[in-house]
């Protein structure tokens, strides 16, 4: 009997441990997860954002400062899912950052994350948007949507809930941080992903 157990949680022990190995390890559609649903492992809280991690989500409540991941990176794909929980979150998805500043990163490209017409624009670079197009996508307060951001070279592309929304020819900055900024906004992310592309 106590071979029986001993052996039960012997399996359960190396399934269990095969599956935390696999949250770093690239899908099948070759994305990484970046967000392990319960902590805020692989990032790094700076200038005071009220960043926290709990029951599959990151949550934002308001005040300054952002989230910022612990590597780098230079060409790559990046999903990530949103909620607003109020009318009018600012919010926005930092690009290839520079870790020092004094509310937010000194060098940085910023994807617009506010639920208004300003919804996907993006800062620190020449751009083209349809504004049209994007505010029309965007869900009702407290539905999930969905952020799709390309950056290969000086070209980068933003999709909003599937459709193409920006894009700029613009990227200057080589490579840098990934992170949230901190706004006075309420939200909360899921889902962010990640997928390295191999320089042309």
């Amino acid at each position: 009997m106590r071979a029986s157990f001993l052996l039960t949680m012997f399996v359960v022990c190396l399934v269990g441990g095969s599956a935390v190995a696999q949250e770093s390890t690239p899908s099948d559609d070759g994305f990484t997860s970046l967000f392990d649903g319960k902590t805020l492992d692989g990032w790094a809280v700076m200038n005071g954002g009220q960043f926290t991690a709990a029951d599959g989500v990151i949550k934002l409540a308001g005040g300054r400062g952002w989230l910022r991941s612990d590597k780098e990176y230079t060409d790559f794909v990046l999903r990530i899912e949103v909620r607003w929980l109020k009318a009018k979150q600012d919010s926005g998805i930092f690009l290839r950052a520079s870790k020092e500043g004094k509310n937010w990163p000194n060098r940085r490209y910023e994807v617009q994350c506010e639920n208004s017409q300003r919804v996907a624009r993006i800062f620190g670079a020449k751009h083209e948007r349809d504004e049209a197009l994007a505010f029309k996508l965007l869900k009702p307060t407290a539905e999930w949507n969905t952020y799709e951001v390309t950056c290969r070279g000086k070209r980068a592309e933003v999709k909003l809930n599937g459709k193409l929304v920006a894009t700029s020819d613009a990227f200057a900055a080589p490579s840098g941080y990934i992170g949230l900024q901190g706004e006075g906004g309420h939200l909360e992310f899921r889902h962010l992903r990640i997928k390295t592309l191999a320089a042309e």
